[in-house]
């Protein structure tokens, strides 16, 4: 299992003594409201909470795992949200780029932070030849962390367990290309 730090965050994997602190992030309707089942699975977070704590968790368990981590704001040590890679049926098992934080943490560009590390982890670290993203056309702010962190967005809109999303990618060589750049 892979911790790692940047200037103001640590990025480690989740333990079950997370669930309490996530459960109070994802009950807030704002801070679920682009994430799959939206808004609504705010009245269902202790049990979402649970549920991604140990999902998140075990996939670092599995021989050349990663998963999202739990994202630590150094300033104050609290748990502030979710950041990092994953493998997802629903985009093909290809690498996804995944972020979501509490509200409190908005407008400081954790996101970006998070973005830009997760990009380096998966292409450095794990040698991944390609990383996607995917955001509701209504987010528009995770969709320019997205190209910030050197993605490309891919014309048109996808369907992902049926819900429309803009879908952003970005290969290692031009990750590579762009780093250097």
């Amino acid at each position: 299992m892979t911790t790692i730090q940047t200037d103001r965050l640590t990025l480690r994997p989740f333990v079950a003594e997370d669930i309490p602190a996530y459960t109070a992030i994802r009950a807030k309707p704002q801070v679920v409201r682009y994430l799959m089942g939206g808004e609504e699975t705010a009245k269902r977070a202790a049990e979402i909470a649970e549920a991604r704590v140990t999902w998140f968790g075990a996939l670092w368990e599995q021989p050349g795992g990663f998963g999202p981590w739990a994202v630590i704001e150094k300033a104050s040590g609290k748990l502030i949200g979710h950041g990092g890679l994953r493998r997802w049926e629903a985009l093909g098992w290809k690498p996804e780029l995944l972020y979501a934080l509490d509200d409190t943490a908005w407008g400081k560009g954790y996101a970006s932070e998070i973005a830009r590390t997760s990009l380096r982890f998966g292409f450095e670290i794990l040698k991944l030849d390609e990383i996607v993203a995917a955001a509701a056309p209504g987010n528009v702010a995770s969709i320019r962390v997205m190209e910030k962190a050197g993605m490309r967005r891919l014309p048109g809109l996808t369907v992902i367990e049926g819900v429309q999303a803009v879908q952003c990618v970005v290969r290692r060589e031009d990750w590579r290309a762009a780093a250097e750049g």
